[in-house]
């Protein structure tokens, strides 16, 4: 009777292991997916970057839009919309400002719409 007693407890150990290694090769499969999902992640990102460098790299050296020019590193880039703001919107920075008054504002925009008008009229001669 002690060797059945000695099979049954070796049997359960047997199937005891079987069950924990099963665990811990499903366990390991689900950390190296997760592994590889991270580390394909974090290779995107880097070569994300990189390309993301090299055009921002190019297009300084080379001049175009995506960046400042090499003629125009040392500049400031509100320098050069400054020159395209229409009078209106001049007037309204210079009142949010407080550069000049809110009478100051209205006098000032009512004659540049008053231009406005002239000019459209003119526009309108020109063209019968």
């Amino acid at each position: 009777m002690a060797w059945k007693k000695a099979l049954y407890y070796g049997a359960i150990a047997i199937a005891i292991l079987i069950a924990v290694s099963i665990i811990v090769s499903i366990v390991s499969a689900l950390l190296s997916l997760a592994w590889t999902v991270i580390s394909a992640a974090v290779s995107l990102a880097i070569l994300a970057a990189l390309i993301y460098a090299v055009y921002k790299i190019g297009s300084w050296l080379l001049g175009g839009d995506g960046g400042a020019s090499a003629d125009e590193f040392g500049t400031s880039r509100t320098s050069t919309t400054s020159k395209t703001v229409d009078p209106q919107e001049k007037l309204r920075r210079d009142y949010v400002e407080g550069r000049i008054s809110e009478a100051e504002f209205e006098r000032r925009i009512g004659e540049e719409l008053e231009t406005e008008s002239l000019s459209r009229d003119l526009n309108l001669e020109r063209e019968r």
